[in-house]
């Protein structure tokens, strides 16, 4: 009976040891990470390189050695450029838009015809000049018998001719006009009195 007693105590005995020591125990170790001694190896941070052990290089700094960074880009990605306003200005300026030859011919319709503009060359006939004067001047009849007194600068034809010379048998008349491009073109036609021999006696 007392032998059965003592085991009891005594296991209670080792049972509360055994507690204690499990309380008191030091936590176990840490496993081992990357680039302890065990592996050799080193842990970066950063963004070094993990062979050398390089650091990274911070965010905005020159290499070593070599030209500083290029400064980042303004808002946009684009550099500001001053820039010079320009406006235009149609006065004195051709329309680009309108032909030029009708430009021409409307400039040529506003100014008033004369009597003997509204007549082709051929259509009219010179009938007498009077040359050996200070101021010559000559005579012409239109396709109604209608007679018309020519000096020089006299507006005459329907190509805008001037008449230019007046001489003892022909009055010389310089036409000025514009072709279908609108070019300039100048012609002189020479007006003669007719031959003795061109004439009808009746």
């Amino acid at each position: 009976m007392e032998r059965t007693t003592i085991t009891r105590f005594a296991l209670l005995g080792l049972l509360a040891v055994g507690l204690w020591a499990c309380e008191d125990a030091p936590p176990p170790p840490k496993p081992a990470t990357p680039g302890n001694a065990a592996t050799g190896l080193k842990v970066l941070t950063g963004g070094g390189d993990p062979t050398t052990g390089a650091p990274a290089t911070p965010t905005g700094a020159a290499p070593a050695g070599g030209a500083a960074a290029p400064a980042a880009p303004t808002e946009g990605g684009e550099e500001d450029v001053n820039e010079i306003a320009y406006a235009y200005s149609p006065i004195g300026k051709r329309d680009p838009f309108r032909s030029l030859f009708d430009q021409l011919q409307r400039d040529d319709a506003t100014q008033q015809l004369t009597e003997l503009q509204k007549f082709e060359l051929d259509q009219l006939r010179l009938v007498a000049i009077v040359s050996r004067i200070a101021t010559p001047y000559a005579m012409v009849e239109d396709p109604s018998g209608k007679g018309h007194t020519l000096t020089r600068g006299t507006l005459i034809g329907k190509n805008w001719g001037r008449v230019a010379q007046i001489d003892p048998e022909c009055v010389v008349i310089k036409e000025e006009y514009r072709d279908y491009t609108g070019r300039k073109v100048t012609n002189k036609t020479s007006m003669c009195l007719p031959k003795p021999s061109d004439l009808k006696l009746d």
